[in-house]
């Protein structure tokens, strides 16, 4: 049984849910299919023993990310016009939001490289044929490229050769010298809308017009002073866009990579001579020979993870030089077929491109989950009421809730005194017990007794499914038109009073949260009152009307997943309803767990015996005497050892 604590921290629900508050993002567990709104993130529930675990927990980091760093109106309206472009783009953006997450959250790194090593290893990330369409070359080259250069991803080293080889096999050199100039700027994104501007320099470098086929390039000419022509003066423009940014751009290696010209090609000299080596072998014996080389030592900044920022600011130092040295010797004739791979490129549809990385991390983890519909874990949603008719119930709770406030502020205050306990022994005497002496009784020395402060972390979950819609005869107290009160009404003031009773004691804190939620959906509950809130403010949260059914296990793991991030020792879950779990097997487990974990679980049950279920029940037979029955769970639970 040692085991079991660790089991409900490390289950997938309690896991999705912390990283979700740590990324700032809502998350919920369950379906059959992942997938993401913007703002809310959906996964299916996986095993505790399934592989896909890290893949999961990768995902959720991108879509975070996307979450938190992509402003998806220009994301859509930008991805909406040609293929090429929305798959360029995507790919941008992709590397642009996980490089900006890795600053904050430097693990994310590490779990976005279990998913490349996930589908590495699958099969599902490698280097495109050479008979591939061109769209698949150029697209697989920048998400191998970008992920190994600029997010470090050691592993990917020799499926990036690879793909450059193939690349270059495909379209004409200077389209790829000049592309890789333009990547070394996609360390510096700072926005969708400059992913966006890049996307569309990357599309107007392929649109430029090309020499004729077998046209030999007048580079020398013109690096000698002869007018340029209109590619020129563009591949001029993308370099002074590039020094504009580079300025901007903090410091560090990705900065430093476009910002000295001279230092740039420095930097690229030792790689460009491997690199014509590497590219004669390619014609000679092809891709195989290739690969072979960027597995050797002659390039050891693509062959340890340890050297992999190395291997960035190189291979970035080497794309800006060889983009911009016009004696650079792969600088050679333009064929018919490299320019009819442009043309293929440019006007390729979604059906001729690889599919999104993330889109296949989300058939695996759909696949996975396929046959487990059921929400495991809800997503909250804030809930705000109506605040004039919140007024009016606060007054009135507050004033037939004075007595029982008062008894319970009362028993732990004094259940806090320290006053001196009568021992035999002790640092001081008790003047008042010396007349003891006489009477044989040597206890006269005092000795105080040691406390335990309240510390304790509460969540109440209530049940407002339909059957709480259940008209209570006798229940017109504190209805000003004496109307009666539903089951509902009646749970919610008494869970408004008891949170405005322990929003008063020092060491206590309250959350309240309905199931389902007010749609009557089981994928998500209502927040009533969070940790830290004042139950005052929140009075407009209490008055919901019942709906839907009882999808009690999805809230018991909300709650606990909410417990324990809290920092008390300890943590109680008091539920409040009415009738039988949709989902009798996944309370019972989860129940489980909690007891495991040192969650203590309590169910009040309305006119319904919940003993069978929770190891701490009470029965409240009349409902109108459920507020009173609430306080004093609450006491016994606050003044317990």
């Amino acid at each position: 049984m040692k085991t079991l604590p660790s089991t409900l921290h490390r289950a997938m629900p309690i896991v999705a849910a912390a990283l979700g508050r740590k990324f700032g993002v809502a998350v919920r567990v369950g379906g059959t299919s992942a997938c993401t709104d913007g703002q809310t993130i959906v996964v299916p529930s996986l095993p505790a023993d399934s592989a896909l675990l890290p893949v999961a927990w990768g995902y959720l980091a991108h879509e975070a990310a996307h979450v938190r760093h992509t402003d998806f109106a220009v994301y859509a309206a930008a991805a909406a016009g040609d293929a090429l472009s929305a798959q360029i783009l995507n790919i941008l953006e992709d590397v642009r939001i996980e490089q900006a997450m890795a600053g904050p959250y430097p693990g994310t790194r590490e779990t976005l490289q279990a998913v490349c090593a996930h589908l590495l290893a699958q099969g599902g990330l490698s280097a495109p044929d050479a008979n591939a369409h061109p769209g698949t070359v150029l697209s697989s080259y920048l998400l191998l490229a970008l992920r190994h250069r600029v997010l470090g991803y050691a592993a990917l080293a020799a499926e990036a050769q690879r793909a450059e080889t193939v690349l270059r096999a495909v379209f004409p050199a200077p389209n790829v010298h000049r592309l890789q100039g333009l990547l070394t700027e996609v360390g510096r994104l700072d926005s969708t809308q400059a992913a966006v501007a890049l996307t569309r320099r990357i599309r107007a470098l392929l649109e430029a017009e090309q020499p004729l086929p077998d046209e030999p390039q007048s580079a020398p000419q013109q690096a000698g002073g002869d007018p340029p022509t209109d590619t020129d003066a563009a591949d001029q423009a993308d370099a002074g866009g590039q020094t504009t940014q580079a300025q901007g751009a903090p410091s560090g290696s990705d900065a430093r990579a476009g910002t000295d010209p001279e230092q740039t090609d420095d930097a690229g000299t030792d790689r460009m001579a491997r690199t014509d080596g590497q590219h004669a072998g390619a014609g000679a014996t092809g891709g195989g020979d290739a690969a072979a080389t960027s597995g050797g030592q002659a390039q050891p900044e693509q062959g340890t993870p340890d050297q992999a920022h190395s291997a960035r600011s190189q291979d970035q130092g080497t794309s800006a030089a060889s983009a911009t040295d016009p004696s650079a010797p792969d600088q050679g004739p333009v064929t018919g077929a490299q320019q009819e791979a442009l043309r293929q490129a440019l006007s390729a549809t979604s059906a001729d491109l690889p599919g999104d990385l993330f889109g296949t991390v989300r058939d695996l983890l759909s696949n996975a989950g396929a046959g487990t519909s059921q929400c495991v874990l809800p997503r909250g949603e804030p809930f705000a009421g109506n605040a004039r008719s919140g007024m009016h119930l606060l007054a009135a709770v507050q004033q037939t809730s004075r007595a029982l406030t008062a008894r319970l502020h009362g028993r732990v205050q004094a259940s806090r005194l320290d006053r001196p306990q009568p021992r035999r022994d002790g640092p001081r005497l008790l003047p008042k017990r010396l007349y003891r002496a006489a009477l044989g009784d040597p206890r006269l020395f005092a000795r105080k007794r040691e406390r335990v402060a309240v510390n304790t972390a509460l969540h109440l979950l209530l049940d407002l499914s339909g059957s709480m819609g259940a008209t209570v005869h006798g229940s017109t107290g504190g209805s000003t038109d004496g109307a009666l009160k539903t089951r509902s009404m009646l749970a919610q003031e008494a869970a408004l009073a008891l949170a405005l009773a322990l929003d008063g004691i020092h060491g206590v804190s309250l959350a309240v949260s309905a199931f389902p939620n007010e749609a009557g959906h089981a994928d998500a509950l209502t927040l009533m009152v969070r940790h830290g809130e004042r139950p005052r403010a929140r009075a407009g949260a209490f008055l919901q009307v019942p709906r839907g059914s009882t999808p009690m296990a999805g809230a018991l793991w909300f709650a606990a997943a909410d417990l324990l991030a809290r920092p008390q020792t300890r943590r109680v879950i008091l539920v409040l309803t009415d009738g039988k779990p949709d989902q009798v097997d996944s309370t019972r487990e989860i129940l489980r767990l909690c007891r495991a974990a040192d969650l203590e679980t309590v169910g009040i049950g309305i006119d319904v015996d919940v003993s069978w279920l929770f190891p701490v029940a009470l029965r409240v037979s009349e409902v109108t005497e459920l507020k009173r029955a609430l306080f004093g769970a609450a006491q016994q639970l606050l003044l317990a050892a």
